[in-house]
């Protein structure tokens, strides 16, 4: 009570200086206001200063922000500010601490913010790795719904970007015919007792090959050396020893046959010859004897039906060369004569391959036997012509048909 007697006496006394003070500094202040000219004292104010000792969350917490609010003219107000120079006096960490994120994204229209973003500008200021390592990957593809992603995939263009080649080129086409039943397939398939003995007898050839040229070379050299491989390569096999018969077989392909394998094929090719020769000689003999009424000599000591038989033999021999670089000989074996380097034999070298291969035998055989020592398997004819014989049948698909048909 005592406190608003003290307020009750002194307010007489406040209300009379106040008058007092009006009538004296009234007359002189308010022509010195009259005379000042705002324009050049706002142009005098270092800004920059001002703002520097301003204390403004003091400011801040003092201002009511609804009146001010509603006199302010916002559009007038953003014509006059400099974004970019407001932008580089904010400290990120502060501004963020202050917001109330929910009630921002509240208030703001997603789609009207979308149509002003300029995507290549935001994609250059976005630290890519930052923002890879600020993501979880598994909470991610937890919330993708993958048919709504596979329905927005356009399968054609995909498909147009895959390089198909290099795609192929890492499958494991053994792998996956291992895991599937296309060995079964194959089997039923392609299997014949004819077909099972030719993939026997050629595998169990190639360990024969194996046998005689290890023989040879720890006779000749002390040491047996790995076969190479297609002559253009150089990679070779790393231990043979430790395969299967099968194995072995498909390891060994376009590499140098050995000289059991080129010897049997050599007695198959003259099998046939002969048999050939014979069936045409029979034949032109009795069309002789029918149509022109004469006997045809076919003596063995005959001179014109051994020259015959020599004709038809280099025939044989170089146009089954120069076709397809296989005889039958050859073929039923899985064997086939190519160039020196790998590449696919040419006429000319079957032609001088055919030719000089009698040479291979004078002096004992001496030329054949060159093979069972060298290491790239090569006989006189082939290093006169500029050859090779290597393996070459399908011995991966053998040892399917083998596994599915043991199964």
């Amino acid at each position: 009570m005592a406190d608003g007697n003290d307020r009750a006496e002194h307010e007489p006394n406040r209300r009379l200086t106040e008058r007092v003070l009006g009538r004296l500094v009234g007359p002189v202040v308010s022509p010195v206001v009259d005379n000042v000219d705002v324009d050049d004292v706002v142009e005098r104010i270092d800004v920059n200063h001002l703002i520097d000792r301003l204390d403004v969350n003091g400011v801040v917490d003092r201002i009511d922000v609804d009146p001010v609010m509603q006199r302010v003219d916002i559009d007038a107000l953003l014509a006059r500010v400099d974004i970019n120079e407001i932008v580089d006096r904010i400290e990120p960490d502060r501004l963020l601490d202050r917001i109330d994120v929910d009630r921002l994204l509240d208030r703001i229209d997603v789609n009207t913010l979308l149509d002003r973003i300029e995507p290549d500008q935001l994609l250059d200021r976005i630290d890519v790795d930052r923002l890879l390592d600020r993501i979880d990957v598994n909470t991610l593809l937890d919330r993708i719904e993958p048919d709504r992603l596979l329905d927005r995939i356009d399968v054609d263009r995909l498909i147009d970007r895959v390089d198909a080649d290099r795609l192929l080129a890492r499958v494991d086409v053994n792998a996956v015919v291992e895991r599937t039943e296309i060995g079964a397939i194959i089997a039923r398939s392609t299997t014949g007792v004819f077909t099972q003995l030719l993939d026997v007898a050629r595998t169990q050839l190639i360990g024969v090959d194996q046998v005689a040229q290890g023989v040879a070379a720890r006779i000749l050299r002390g040491q047996a050396r790995e076969v190479p491989p297609l002559p253009s390569a150089d990679t070779a096999i790393d231990d043979l020893a430790a395969m299967t018969l099968s194995e072995r077989a498909v390891a060994l392909q376009h590499h140098a046959a050995g000289s059991v394998s080129r010897f049997l094929a050599f007695l198959v090719d003259q099998f046939i010859i002969g048999m050939l020769f014979a069936g045409g000689l029979l034949l032109t003999s009795a069309a002789a004897r029918v149509v022109l009424g004469i006997d045809i000599d076919t003596g063995s000591d005959s001179l014109p039906i051994a020259l015959a038989y020599l004709m038809w033999a280099f025939a044989y021999m170089a146009g089954s060369l120069a076709a397809t670089g296989r005889t039958i000989g050859k073929a039923v074996l899985g064997l086939q004569v190519v160039e020196a380097d790998g590449s696919r034999l040419r006429a000319r070298a079957a032609l001088i391959r055919t030719a000089v291969f009698p040479l291979s035998f004078l002096l004992f055989g001496i030329g054949l036997l060159l093979g069972l020592i060298r290491r790239d398997r090569r006989e006189l004819h082939d290093l006169i012509a500029g050859t090779a014989v290597i393996y070459a049948w399908d011995a991966a698909t053998a040892r399917l048909r083998v596994e599915a048909t043991a199964e």
